[in-house]
């Protein structure tokens, strides 16, 4: 029989709310007696959440197969723990510790002073006391059983004495064989009683971002010392380091210190795929970013080295760039690869006497677009460089180019890079204002280009328009352009007057790139044309 849906409804039997079954409830006044409820309740729902917590620690150890992870057992990774174990020991016996001296000289010992006549008068140390010798530690890593050792330029450069130490304590004399400043590489060799360990070169180009790795050297003359990390990027370039167009990095944070320089950065295979170089750093010390010269270079100058104690480097007599997106579509690019030659070299000095440079020879020209070197594609500017230094000179050389929108293909002879670079200007800034023209949309202003300004700034080269003012902050400033710097080409086309460079400017469209080649004897990479690149606002 149905109830009358009218009828009371009865709440369910609650022992809380039941003073009846409440033994404490005949005692208690009705606020204590409120208090102990909602107690009760709050400790029936905690045992209710604790039931179904362990049930899930429960479960997820019988869906694991019954294992189970302490704190402080050992095995959260055995696997790696063992990794680094077997890798420490089979490379440390590779690992040497460098130790340097540098006299002082002998004017920095005596403090001599002299009369005219070059009588001495009297001698003299400075704050009482004899200046003491320059002394320096490095790392260093064995690769021929018969003593050489491979470790970093700035480690031995102008010193007097080169001490290593072994892994097990014994030291010998070191002799230098060859250094070479532009990879920052230097062989030394030692007169071992019998064979060494060498360690094993890797192949750095088949390394990935996030490969573990071990770094192991002798930070601020603590030998042997073994840190770990990942590699965090790779072909880092060198710009912002001050370092050379022929290096490029390996990137990791394995702690790197004041006196890892030359010590080996480690695959897990064991295998040596770096030479730690430099890091990057406000303190001086180890910030979470340090930086390993790739072995397959490594090998390269390494081989040169022994051989004949230097380097040679191929030589075209080109300046290339970076090719931008904005120079990619400007210049009718399907992508942003490759490498654009700002300037070229017309000649070389060859045996005492000057001949066209290669690339002049090959017919090269500013504005070609580099795409693919020896038939391999070109990936950047720095890409290019590495590649052409690295072919054999003498060698003929197929260079795949983009020219005005055609492509073509150009055979080089490559010859020898010759030493030093290329002097820079320090003229300072002349302060002629002819028919000068403001644009407000990129923050600069420009004007014709002087008699007076080419023969005082040494512009003989450049034609175009002159900027005599950059405004801070603006867009011409975070592109980089600098007053002094002539604007030769708006987006391909010359411009030679006030008038053409605005009208260039005027034609491109709001947000469509604008790519300007400018000629800069002041840029501070040494190339006197670049190209530079924005959008326009």
């Amino acid at each position: 029989m149905l109830e009358n849906s009218t009828a009371k409804h009865h709440p369910p039997n609650n022992p809380l709310n039941d003073p009846l079954s409440n033994p404490l409830s005949d005692s208690m006044p009705s606020p204590l007696l409120e208090r102990y409820a909602r107690a009760r309740r709050r400790a029936i729902l905690l045992a209710v959440a604790a039931c179904a917590l362990a049930g899930g620690v429960i479960l997820g150890v019988a869906l694991s197969g019954g294992r189970s992870a302490r704190a402080g057992d050992g095995r959260v990774s055995p696997e790696m723990s063992s990794a680094f174990v077997e890798i420490a020991r089979q490379v440390e016996p590779s690992v040497v510790n460098i130790n340097t001296v540098s006299k002082p000289s002998e004017r920095a010992i005596r403090g001599l002073r002299e009369t005219p006549d070059s009588t001495p008068q009297f001698d003299f140390t400075p704050f009482g006391r004899e200046r003491a010798a320059r002394r320096g530690t490095g790392s260093g890593v064995i690769v021929d059983a018969k003593g050489y050792i491979l470790t970093n330029n700035h480690v031995i450069a102008g010193v007097d004495r080169i001490r290593v130490k072994f892994y097990d304590g014994t030291e010998l004399l070191g002799k230098l064989i060859g250094s070479d400043q532009e990879s920052d590489l230097a062989v030394i060799k030692v007169e071992p009683k019998a064979p060494l360990t060498p360690a094993r070169l890797g192949d750095s180009d088949k390394t990935r971002v996030g490969d573990w790795v071990l770094a192991i050297g002798s930070p601020f003359g603590l030998d042997q010392t073994v840190t770990a990390g990942i590699i965090s990027a790779k072909d880092r370039e060198s710009n912002a380091l001050g370092n050379t167009r022929f290096q490029h990095f390996l990137q990791t944070d394995a702690a790197i210190n004041r006196g890892n320089s030359g010590g080996p950065l480690i695959n897990l295979s064991g295998e040596v795929i770096g030479i730690n170089t430099a890091i990057a750093t406000s303190t001086g010390d180890y910030n979470g970013i340090g930086f390993a010269f790739p072995s397959s270079e490594a090998a390269t100058v390494y081989n040169q080295l022994v051989k004949q104690g230097n380097v040679v480097r191929g030589y075209l007599g080109v300046l290339p760039e970076r090719v931008t997106p904005q120079i990619a579509k400007v210049y009718g690019l399907a992508t942003s690869q490759g490498a654009i030659i700002s300037n070229i070299s017309e000649t070389v000095e060859v045996s005492s006497k000057l001949e066209p440079t290669p690339a002049v020879k090959a017919g090269l020209k500013r504005g070609d677009i580099i795409t693919e070197f020896r038939g391999e594609k070109v990936k950047d500017d720095m890409d290019f460089v590495r590649r052409v230094a690295a072919s054999p000179v003498g060698s003929s050389v197929a260079i795949k180019l983009n020219r005005e929108g055609k492509e073509m293909t150009v055979t080089a002879v490559v010859g020898r890079r010759p030493d030093g670079s290329d002097d820079s200007n320090d003229t300072e800034t002349l302060g002629d204002k002819i028919d000068d023209t403001e644009n407000q949309a990129i923050g600069l202003t420009t004007a014709l280009l002087t008699p007076q300004q080419i023969n005082e700034l040494h512009l003989d080269d450049a034609s175009g328009v002159i900027i005599i003012q950059v405004e801070p902050g603006s867009i011409a400033d975070d592109a980089g352009l600098r007053k002094n710097a002539v604007i030769e080409r708006v987006n391909r086309q010359p411009v030679k007057t006030n008038d053409q460079f605005q009208r260039a400017l005027e034609r491109i469209p709001s947000g469509e790139p604008v790519v300007l080649q400018v000629y800069d004897p002041k840029n501070r990479s040494g190339q006197k044309r670049i190209f530079i690149s924005f959008n326009k606002p």
